[in-house]
């Protein structure tokens, strides 16, 4: 069986994503704050780097997929959004790159569908993208008020499809496969304590598949397209955002694909 790499694998998607791995047989590597198999804070360049040197010893050979999972949410300062929700999964990204290649792997990334909402804010999406300079984009993101918070979040994760988009190609060559998966509202650690006002908030707009039920989507839904993405089935498949938010983005954008 494989090798698999994960961030954010202690609670939530990660969580179901680790599990489902190793009841497939895998070997699964945990790279989290709390619960990880090697502990480190991936929103600081020093941990991301002690995290890349844990894996490059353990697995010289190679591994089979990553999965950068990590995150936050909205709740967080922009400079924890930007970090973690960027930097930490194009860094762990590129950095393990070379073991991916040993073994022709493949990268899944954990985006969001509010990659396509009106709180993307384009000129911090290219800020990201473009410049690409953490401690720039750090600098600028102290002055972001907490009122943005929500910008800032679904502006890191726009970047990171737009990233993973604009490297498959290169990635391909490489004999790799790089794609996102976008998920919707989910039932995680971080919103299970949304007060009753929240979750009616962000169920504002129903999801499809819930209709008539106050309900998020299951962490495992999640996962199961992770899984899929990261397994041999999925192949043919590069360069793509996997929306899993249970008929939103096809509401609200039907006519865009």
């Amino acid at each position: 069986m494989g090798i698999y790499v994960i961030t954010g694998g202690t609670t939530g998607i990660g969580a179901q994503v680790r599990r489902m791995l190793v009841e497939e047989g895998h070997e699964v590597f945990n790279l989290d704050f709390k619960g990880g198999d090697y502990l480190a804070d991936l929103s600081e360049p020093e941990g991301r780097k002690g995290a890349i040197k844990a894996v490059f010893e353990k697995y010289p050979d190679g591994i089979d997929g990553l999965i950068c999972n990590a995150g936050v949410g909205p709740v967080f300062p922009a400079t924890a959004i930007f970090s973690l929700n960027f930097f930490a999964s194009t860094q762990i990204a590129e950095g393990l790159r070379p073991l991916l290649k040993k073994k022709g792997g493949c990268c899944v990334v954990t985006s969001s569908n509010s990659i396509t909402n009106h709180t993307v804010r384009e000129d911090w999406v290219d800020m990201l993208t473009n410049v690409n300079d953490e401690e720039r984009v750090l600098e600028i993101a102290k002055e972001i008020p907490d009122n943005l918070r929500p910008h800032a979040y679904s502006s890191s994760k726009h970047a990171l499809a737009r990233w993973v988009r604009r490297v498959s190609p290169s990635w391909a060559t490489d004999g790799l496969r790089i794609n996102a998966v976008a998920p919707g509202n989910t039932t995680t650690p971080m919103t299970k304590g949304m007060t009753e006002a929240q979750m009616d908030a962000a169920l504002l707009i129903p999801i499809p598949t819930r209709y008539g039920r106050k309900e998020f989507l299951d962490a495992e839904e999640i996962a199961n397209g992770i899984v899929f993405l990261a397994s041999k089935k999925a192949s043919g498949i590069n360069g793509t955002i996997l929306f899993i938010d249970g008929g939103i983005d096809a509401l609200l954008r039907s006519e865009r694909f």
